[in-house]
């Protein structure tokens, strides 16, 4: 049996699918983006994209800082 490495790329959230997760209007995550709030974001080209781990790690800060 060969040895077979499976790469995994991380997932990746669209703002509207932040939005609808975390229950707020998509205005509020373009809000946050643009001053440095809410969940890391990054742009590729001109859309914002989300990874999945790291808007669960901030949920997840935010609700222990009780913020949430």
């Amino acid at each position: 049996m060969d040895d077979q490495t499976t790469v995994t790329f991380p997932q990746f959230m669209t703002v509207q699918e932040v939005a609808k997760l975390l229950q707020v209007p998509v205005s509020t995550v373009y809000h946050w983006a643009a001053y440095g709030e809410g969940p890391p974001s990054f742009k590729v080209g001109k859309h914002r994209r989300f990874k999945a781990a790291a808007v669960a790690a901030w949920l997840e800060a935010a609700e222990a800082r009780g913020v949430a």
